[in-house]
């Protein structure tokens, strides 16, 4: 009984979700095939707009981020726990960069621990010499706010990294960051440089999420789908 009423939860949970991301998309700003036609190069013109815009609603973001690393953690208490890392390249997701991570050192519910573990095994391809380089991120978005703010600063001092890191906590849509304490804004969803930052946030969390069901179904089925 107690099963069938998580599972039914999951499923209520996964409708109203379905349900916000189509109102979401409902209220995107969409473009004639016209606009294109004249001007080749719009799609570029918008990621540079939503980066000049991320660098005014984010006070410790001084240059335009040529390359935006966004990570999320999916599991369900603790198990087939896996990372995702989805990249957007001047301001444009470029799906070649995307990563993923299986959980390897935990298998209770800690997101923190998770985080801290994917980020830490991704950075060290910039710092071990043995490792190949990825390609060092201008600025690292993390799901989530102060806590998973605070476990990605503390990889960052362990590998002696210096880029620029904020969290994106869900809840109230809002950007948190750390400048001599740990600071917090909610520029609105209107805002280019905002709805790029949620875009990466959501790309992330479905990457996790296919990964992640991907390894259940092959530990349930023996199968990949």
């Amino acid at each position: 009984m107690k099963s069938h009423a998580l599972s039914e939860n999951f499923e209520k949970a996964a409708t109203i979700r379905d349900t916000l991301q189509k109102f979401q998309y409902v209220r995107q700003s969409f473009r004639l095939p016209g606009e294109y036609i004249e001007n080749p190069y719009l799609l570029d013109d918008i990621a540079r707009t939503a980066l000049d815009d991320l660098v005014r609603i984010v006070p410790v973001l001084k240059e335009l981020p040529v390359r935006i690393e966004c990570y999320d953690i999916s599991n369900i208490s603790g198990k087939e726990a896996v990372g995702s890392m989805v990249v957007a390249l001047n301001g444009r997701i470029d799906k070649r960069e995307y990563k993923r991570f299986s959980i390897k050192t935990k298998s209770t519910p800690d997101d923190f621990f998770m985080s801290h573990e994917v980020l830490y095994r991704r950075l060290s391809h910039e710092t071990d010499p043995k490792k190949r380089s990825w390609g060092l991120p201008s600025l690292i978005v993390l799901d989530g706010g102060k806590g998973q703010l605070s476990s990605g600063l503390e990889v960052l001092t362990k590998l002696n990294l210096d880029v620029l890191m904020i969290g994106l906590a869900k809840k109230e849509e809002t950007v948190v960051y750390y400048d001599n304490g740990f600071h917090e804004i909610a520029p609105g969803t209107d805002s280019a440089g905002m709805r790029l930052l949620i875009n990466l946030r959501d790309e992330s969390h479905r990457f996790a999420q296919k990964y992640h069901h991907m390894l259940r179904s092959k530990k349930i089925f023996g199968e990949t789908k």
